[in-house]
């Protein structure tokens, strides 16, 4: 009988777990053949963003070339990898869990979240980044200054690797600014907003060379959309047909799935009747040609 992995968004945990993984991972050769570097995704709440999101971080980050047949090798992109497996610096973002109830609270937990990430990428890589470098980008108390200096300590050390910036739950802080406090969201996203600041020292990154690819995911546009120019160098991946499966289960799988945990032939047209009901029924291509199943 298989494991369900509920509520665990680390691959790698997934994987050393060994729990049931619904290989997705045919879509990162996919994303890689588009020529588009700067990649933006939206999904509802619970659909599987975060562990895509991971799953791009073990198949990217240098950190994990030695593990590369323990996590891929019974996958698609295990026995297809790409030229650029294993090859970036790896700078993962998350905006959950960022206390929105004043102006200064929201700042210092996006803070916080954008040091988290500089720290990780930089422990990761301690041939690389001494401890006087970590700690002086850890004393920044701005977003864009902690990222402005982590891509100059990656310039001027010649690190011979480039920056893949993966950013999870991009607006979930902004979502709730925008039910509750909608005059600091227009704050924090206008010209000088610290978020817009923040995307748009990313933007300037990319003319660097040093960041070389972004993928970002959230449930709505809207934040995206009211940077304009702050950050328009975007690619929506949304309602793209060839992603429509990229996230969440088919019919078939879900069926699959009933079957590997052990539930009785008879019982099935049943479950798979309350299954549809509640969770199917999700297109974001209205040319798709399979509902999706929310895989809540």
């Amino acid at each position: 009988m298989i494991r369900i992995p509920y509520g665990i968004s680390n691959f790698g945990k997934l994987i050393n777990d060994g729990c049931y993984y619904v290989d997705r991972t045919h879509y990162i050769a996919l994303l890689e053949k588009l020529g588009e570097p700067y990649l933006f995704l939206v999904r509802p709440r619970r659909f599987g963003k975060s562990l895509f999101v991971s799953t791009l971080e073990h198949y990217y980050g240098l950190q994990h070339k030695d593990k590369f047949q323990q996590f891929f090798g019974k996958y698609y992109i295990g026995e297809h990898p790409t030229p650029q497996a294993n090859s970036y610096l790896v700078l993962s973002l998350s905006f959950s869990g960022i206390n929105t109830d004043t102006s200064a609270t929201t700042y210092r937990d996006f803070l916080r979240n954008v040091q988290l990430g500089a720290h990780t990428l930089m422990s990761n890589y301690p041939e690389w980044f001494d401890i006087e470098t970590i700690h002086q980008i850890a004393q920044l108390d701005s977003p864009s200054y902690v990222i402005q200096h982590l891509i100059k300590a990656i310039k001027t050390k010649n690190i011979p690797a480039k920056l893949y910036i993966l950013i999870d739950e991009y607006d979930h802080f902004a979502n709730e600014l925008l039910a509750f406090d909608f005059s600091n969201f227009k704050n924090i996203v206008s010209k000088n907003g610290f978020v817009r600041k923040f995307y748009e020292t990313l933007k300037e990154g990319t003319h660097t060379g040093i960041v070389d690819r972004m993928f970002i995911t959230g449930v709505t546009p809207i934040t995206l959309d009211s940077l304009t120019s702050g950050f328009n160098i975007s690619s929506k991946l949304t309602t793209d047909i060839r992603f429509n499966e990229l996230l969440g289960f088919t019919k078939e799988e879900v069926l699959v799935i009933l079957n590997e945990i052990g539930m009785p032939v008879v019982e099935t047209p049943f479950a798979m009747q309350e299954l549809a009901f509640w969770y199917n029924g999700y297109l974001f291509n209205e040319d798709a040609k399979r509902k999706i199943y929310n895989p809540d």
